[in-house]
């Protein structure tokens, strides 16, 4: 039964009929995301909640298709603020000195990627492809810190830049609000199983701050937007 599924997968991808499913050679889209994302894989010992929430912005050029599949450069911006309450040691794995705080931690990486797409359903301004995606990013962590009790606060950033690969599949809905000869201009709506099975820091800085505990995570999730169609 796997073997069947998997042969029918790759004729999906390979097949070259024509079923009208684009009118313009280039695309340019903006989709974005606020918070609604479900967590499916994550690691770390005390942030498995990172990237529940998150703003997500995305913007994608379609490079390269002949009107069934497409080849997309895409650029993707994910941050995300956590705010709790714990203790925080101004020295990470220092054996004491740990005082209780308020922390608002945010993390955030942007990631160039491609993306390649499959028309599999067109009825009139509609249509509906499936994807995947394959990127990688550099980001960073900040930490604001509050002691309690007090007012006052500082503000510490990852000794280290974070990268990660980012992979997706997705299932892309697309609908024209309106054509003309080498214009089309409509919205598009994404559901995606999307995330980073490895993201860290560069280095492991074992004196001073460098992030939350996060190492990976796993989500299903959305987006939503606008894009453009021309010649």
């Amino acid at each position: 039964m796997i073997k069947w599924k998997c042969i029918a997968l790759f004729l999906l991808f390979v097949s070259v009929e024509d079923v009208g499913a684009q009118h313009t050679k280039h695309e340019i889209g903006l989709s974005l995301a606020c918070g609604g994302q479900i967590p499916l894989v994550s690691s770390g010992n005390n942030s498995p909640e990172f990237f529940r929430k998150p703003l997500i912005w995305e913007i994608r050029y379609q490079a390269s298709t002949d009107f069934v599949q497409a080849i997309s450069i895409v650029a993707q911006h994910v941050t995300e603020l956590r705010n709790r309450k714990a203790l925080w040691n101004d020295v990470p794995n220092a054996l004491s000195g740990a005082y209780d705080a308020e922390i608002n931690e945010r993390l955030s990486i942007t990631t160039l990627g491609i993306e390649g797409n499959r028309t599999i359903v067109r009825a009139g301004d509609f249509r509906l492809g499936v994807g995947v995606g394959l990127g990688y990013g550099f980001g960073g962590a900040t930490a604001n810190v509050r002691r309690l009790p007090g007012s006052d606060v500082q503000t510490v950033t990852s000794c280290d830049t974070w990268n990660g690969f980012l992979i997706s599949s997705l299932l892309r809905a697309r609908y024209s609000l309106y054509i003309s000869d080498g214009l089309d201009i409509g919205l598009t709506g994404t559901a995606r199983i999307w995330g980073f099975p490895s993201i860290s820091p560069l280095t492991d800085c074992q004196s001073s701050y460098n992030g939350p505990t996060l190492r990976s995570v796993i989500e299903a999730g959305y987006l939503i937007g606008i894009s453009v169609g021309f010649k």
